[in-house]
């Protein structure tokens, strides 16, 4: 995996459970009075919002002996071709004892209108949050989303994307600044904050492009991973084609 350095944030819950099939959702899109074109926007790229589910087996050392328990986790990601999927990287690893990050012992994704898919940590990168998932073969040919040519503008309205139990969550925001993230690299500022069902979730233009994927924001507003860092983490795993 590359630069698997330091966890990040991760909503990771302690508890005995076992991953479920969800049936295909419907969208729900709240989008900014002033771009109604948005409406259409989520119409079209909703479905490839997916569902991101991680399982992992913690062994923890007590007066009474080891005890093992399940550490879940669930994220929203995207669909991106080839079979592979962005999301956030705290959704799908936990951090190890010499401060570094393994990923989580079992990962699924929820596809709309498929079910649960098994999904592997293919790359993952500290520095952004992301993480790339690679689903089976068969899933090659799952439509994914297009990433856009060039990064958005301050002012430009955006569409943020979400799994919000059996619905999808569509969210109409504006690119209030960009700022520069840990790494030195852009950082795409929302003018709203976006809740945790956001994180690891796709930003979407106005024309349906994919321009980012949701972080753990820095600041009062919601904050982006944009597409000009996300094209060239996928170019390295296929090669330069493809994106």
């Amino acid at each position: 995996m590359d630069r698997i350095i330091s966890p990040g944030p991760a909503a990771w819950v302690f508890a005995s459970a076992v991953l479920s099939v969800g049936a295909a959702r419907a969208a729900v899109v709240v989008p900014l009075p002033q771009h109604p074109e948005l409406q259409a926007v989520a119409d079209r790229v909703h479905a490839l919002t997916v569902q991101v589910r991680a399982r992992a087996f913690v062994a923890d050392q007590t007066d009474g002996g080891l005890r093992v328990r399940d550490a879940v986790s669930s994220a929203s990601g995207v669909l991106v071709g080839n079979g592979l999927v962005l999301t956030g990287l705290g959704a799908v690893t936990l951090p190890d004892r010499n401060g570094g990050l393994q990923p989580a012992d079992e990962i699924e994704v929820l596809v709309d209108d498929v079910g649960p898919l098994p999904a592997r940590l293919l790359a993952g990168d500290a520095g952004l949050g992301v993480a790339v998932l690679k689903l089976p073969d068969e899933a090659r040919s799952l439509p994914g989303a297009s990433l856009a040519a060039e990064d958005p503008k301050v002012g430009d309205a955006m569409l943020a994307i979400c799994v919000d139990g059996d619905s999808i969550r569509a969210v109409g925001v504006l690119l209030e600044r960009v700022g520069v993230g840990e790494d030195a690299g852009p950082r795409l500022q929302t003018d709203r904050a976006l809740p945790p069902l956001f994180w690891g979730g796709p930003v979407f233009d106005d024309r349906g492009h994919l321009v980012g994927i949701t972080t753990h924001p820095a600041s009062a507003g919601g904050t982006a991973v944009p597409a000009s860092l996300l094209r060239p983490l996928l170019r390295r795993l296929l090669g330069g084609s493809g994106i």
